[in-house]
């Protein structure tokens, strides 16, 4: 009995090894690539394709990303291509070759639509629903500038600093998420769109368009960077409020707003404000009365761009659950597409690349590329192929260069290798992150070459 014990232990402690191998193995780190299956490019203009976006993990000399397809490059580089003339019903092709074996891993085919630059007769209407990307207007150079869009009209609350009339939705640091909740701060961005259901109209906070109006009224005043940023770009709405009260100046029946002095949402019976409570309500995303309620014209084309603050800093980019974050981007087109029978909403692919390790903010940049390409990969899974829907995907992501995209810094206390260096040698050390401040002109050109591939010529 001793012996067969002591065999026993032995096949153990040989298969043992094996088994840790084998649950290794099983756990192999396996690379991918995602991309639309279409792709708007603009006439006349450099559009690049770079690589870090679309690849799971960007890992040189090991998995590499070869470019083809009937496309023609202007260049073709480890880390980038670019076409310069493109052609309409073109495709680009991408391989992931991993360098061990030299074996293709994956293969995606994409169909190139071209929007052309500067034409268009009549006026196209446009809005963009975002976060601090919009709110730092990464589309003006190519729809607004450089009038790639000629004729364009954006629609929305905010207006885009340097162009009068021009507006957009963006809200620095918001998510999907805050989209779906009621706004009722001092320095909490008025969110128009979630709205009581029925006959109910709510306009937002008494503090907030009082601080609108003061910060329009007293610019140069020492205000905080919460009071300037989120109140920032309203104030050609703020004139339908008293500047005392913060009130709606001529309120008709069944306005609703939020006293903060008071404490208590108001509500006006058509004579007089009574106290009344949220939950004396059913709220909902409404984008028909958001339009109703500020005399907006519903926009022809509605782009959301938005996901980097709701999964950049997730735990596990393995395990991220987008089912609530689906969900409410469908009932965000759901709610315009009833609005507005005849729009095209467009879901952006939001940068997927937050830059590199050295960074100001230290900043655990590659596992954040992880987590947006994950929802990356979540966008093209759930809404390509959409279009009979009038949902269309355009994938600004690409568009950013993952190395020299973003600021970087200049002074010794990042830069300088060691105190007492003497060399000539600096270390690039990125700031601004996730920002990528210099590519916002060329993020914008795949929304402008979408705009002029559908809008009426």
């Amino acid at each position: 009995m001793k012996l067969i014990h002591l065999l026993k232990c032995f096949i153990v402690v040989i298969l043992c090894p094996f088994c840790t191998l084998a649950q290794n193995q099983s756990k192999l780190f396996t690379n991918d690539i995602c991309l639309p299956s279409t792709l708007y490019m603009l006439s006349g203009t450099q559009n690049d394709i770079f690589v870090e976006p679309l690849i799971k993990r960007w890992r040189p000399y090991n998995d590499v990303v070869r470019f083809s397809g009937s496309s023609e490059y202007s260049r073709r580089l480890q880390r980038v291509a670019s076409i310069t003339d493109p052609v309409d019903g073109a495709t680009v092709t991408l391989e992931l070759v991993n360098q061990d074996e030299f074996k293709t891993v994956k293969t995606l085919t994409s169909t190139i639509k071209v929007g052309r630059t500067g034409v268009g007769k009549d006026m196209v209407t446009v809005s963009i629903i975002g976060d601090s990307f919009t709110h730092g207007t990464f589309f003006s150079d190519a729809l607004l500038k450089k009038k790639y869009v000629p004729k364009i009209k954006m629609i929305g609350l905010r207006e885009v600093i340097e162009y009068p009339g021009q507006f957009d939705e963006g809200r620095g640091g918001w998510t999907l998420k805050g989209y779906f909740k009621v706004t009722n701060q001092r320095t909490q961005a008025y969110n128009g769109f979630w709205q009581p259901e029925g006959k109910y109209r709510y306009w937002g906070a008494t503090a907030f368009w009082e601080l609108v109006d003061e910060i329009y009224s007293n610019p140069e005043k020492k205000w905080s960077f919460e009071e300037k940023y989120n109140t920032s770009r309203y104030h050609s709405k703020a004139q339908l409020f008293d500047a005392t009260t913060g009130y709606k100046s001529n309120p008709v029946k069944n306005d609703l707003m939020y006293d903060n002095a008071l404490e208590s949402y108001m509500l006006y019976n058509g004579s007089k404000w009574k106290k009344i409570a949220y939950e004396d309500f059913i709220w909902s995303f409404d984008y028909r009365k958001y339009l109703s309620m500020w005399n907006l014209e519903g926009p022809e084309i509605l782009a959301e761009f938005l996901g980097l603050n709701d999964f950049r800093n997730a735990s596990d980019p393995t395990a991220i659950d987008f089912s609530v974050w689906n969900k409410q981007m469908e009932k965000v087109i759901a709610s315009y597409l009833e609005a507005v029978s005849s729009g095209k909403f467009v879901l952006m692919i939001p940068s997927t690349t937050s830059g590199i390790l050295d960074n100001v903010a230290g900043d655990f940049t590659t596992k954040q590329n992880a987590c947006m390409w994950e929802l990356r990969k979540n966008i093209i899974e759930r809404f390509d192929n959409r279009t009979d829907e009038n949902i269309y995907i355009v994938d600004a992501g690409i568009a950013i260069d993952n190395l020299h995209g973003t600021l970087f810094r200049k002074d010794s206390t990042f830069t300088l290798p060691y105190s007492s260096y003497k060399g000539d040698e600096r270390i690039a050390v990125q700031s601004g992150n996730p920002h990528p401040y210099p590519n916002y002109p060329t993020m914008g050109v795949s929304l402008a070459a979408f705009i002029q591939n559908y809008r009426k010529q």
